[in-house]
This record gives C-alpha cells, sequence and structure tokens, in this order.
C-alpha cells in the first residue's frame, strides 16, 4: 500500500496548451505526489507558469488561451463544469510580486474564511494568528494588525501572502517564481518555508534559479521547447540526468 507521501494528488495526461495559433506546452504527461514540493525548471518563456497556472484555471481568465488533455484532481479539471472558485481555495497560488488586498493586514489573511463562512470574531482571530504564525510573520506585525500592509518590506508582504493563501487550508500550494523579487536574507526565508510547509500540503514550485530547485525540491521537471524534457527526483535530475539537454542545462551551459 502506498504511504501518503507516494500518492498522485495531480494527474496530468497528455496536456497541450495554445495561445492563439501558437502551441506553448505539447504533450505533457507526469503526477505530483502528495506533501511533497515538485519544482519546474527551464529557461524564460519555457512554458512554466503557463503550466502551473493551468493547474488552478488561472489562465482562463488569458485571451486565446485553450488546452487539451486531462489534469485530474477530483476529476478532470479542465472540464466545463468544474466549479473554478471552488478549485482555486483548493489549489492556491502565489505569484511572483506580491498582490495583497487594500485592507488591514487581519483582514488580508482573513479574507478567505470570510468568503467562507467563518464570521465569529474569535474563529477569525485563530486563524489569522495560526497563520501568520506559520509564516514567522506573527512577531513582526501582531502589533500592528489593523494597518495596511503597504509598510511593510518586500519579503514581509509576500509572506503574508502565503498566510493569506494557507489560511484556507488548500489542499496544493502553487509558488510562480515567489523570490523574483526578493533579497537574499527574505529568499532564505521564502524557500526555508516551502521546505517546512510539505508537512501540511503538496507544493509545486517554479523558478528560473537552478539552485533554488535543487535546495527546496523533492521532485523536479525540465521544461524546454514546449516539452517536459525530464521529470524525476531532483537529486537524480541534477546529478544523473538521463538527457543531455537537462545535464547541459542544469550546468549552465543552456539556457
Amino acid at each position: 500500500m502506498l504511504s501518503e507521501k507516494e500518492q498522485s494528488i495531480l494527474s496530468i495526461r497528455n496536456l497541450n496548451i495554445w495561445y492563439g495559433d501558437k502551441e506553448i506546452l505539447s504533450a505533457l504527461s507526469f503526477d505530483v505526489q502528495q506533501k511533497q514540493v515538485t519544482a519546474f525548471i527551464g529557461p524564460a518563456n519555457c512554458g512554466k507558469s503557463t503550466l502551473v497556472r493551468c493547474l488552478n484555471r488561472l489562465n482562463d481568465f488569458t485571451p486565446n488561451f485553450r488546452a487539451s488533455g486531462e489534469i485530474f484532481f477530483k476529476g478532470n479539471l479542465l472540464d466545463a463544469s468544474t466549479d473554478t472558485t471552488a478549485l482555486r481555495k483548493q489549489i492556491g497560488m502565489v505569484f511572483r510580486k506580491p498582490t495583497l488586498f487594500q485592507c488591514s493586514i487581519y483582514e488580508n489573511v482573513a479574507y478567505g474564511a470570510r468568503i467562507s463562512g467563518v464570521n465569529r470574531a474569535e474563529h477569525l482571530d485563530a486563524i489569522v494568528e495560526e497563520n501568520l504564525r506559520k509564516t514567522g510573520l506573527w512577531g513582526e506585525v501582531e502589533d500592528n494588525l489593523n494597518q495596511t500592509p503597504e509598510h511593510l518590506s518586500t519579503g514581509q508582504q509576500q509572506l503574508l501572502c502565503i498566510s493569506r493563501a494557507l489560511a484556507v487550508n488548500p489542499e496544493v500550494l502553487i509558488f510562480d517564481e515567489p523570490c523574483g523579487e526578493l533579497d537574499p536574507i527574505e529568499t532564505v526565508k521564502v524557500e526555508t518555508l516551502v521546505r517546512d510547509l510539505k508537512n501540511d500540503c503538496t507544493l509545486i514550485f517554479a523558478t528560473n534559479k537552478r539552485r533554488q530547485a535543487a535546495r527546496v525540491s523533492d521532485v523536479a521537471g525540465f521544461l524546454y521547447g514546449g516539452e517536459l524534457i525530464e521529470f524525476g527526483p531532483t537529486e537524480k535530475i541534477f546529478t544523473n540526468p538521463q538527457d543531455n539537454r537537462t545535464e547541459q542545462y542544469v550546468t549552465g551551459r543552456l539556457g
């Protein structure tokens, strides 16, 4: 019997993605295991963001986007009948640039719980504190919860975004270049958090930084030219790749 960590939470089969007539990704098939960090690497414009945004239907907002194939998460989430609002609670996302609401720190974190029907103050207080503690922000903001987050550093704002995403208890949390706007010290905080969070949920991490993927992930996939060139345990991808293009990329000779 498979352990919890060995069970697939997402299964992608023959996924093809186009913007208009231009094919971005072709015939991708892979599984994402529970309670692991799966990283996608590859040069700029290789389709990493397009792929991860497809996993919670955010690409639906992109003009001329279309996809074929199957992404299994409690059914094929590409089906027209999928409740995308419910899906995005179960598969959350953190972007490259912190995207905060124009309200207090408290309300940023409480937002998801409120729209899910949690209204009692003591319950909201507990949710806000719990998730700010998870990201290490509580001690830095507990006296300023009613202030807007614009005074926070970029790194603190990104941690606040992660706190907000965690507050609805997602099963999967996607990070799309989450350290792209951060300095090295803030980057370390996010990387450490990502490794810790896999005890609570499944993480998907897209990055242009090879070493970052090697540090944070258990499984890695290399995208190049619209194809998934190689997918497997991170250590194998970086130390014993099976495809020459993967070896060239992880050693810095490609891309």
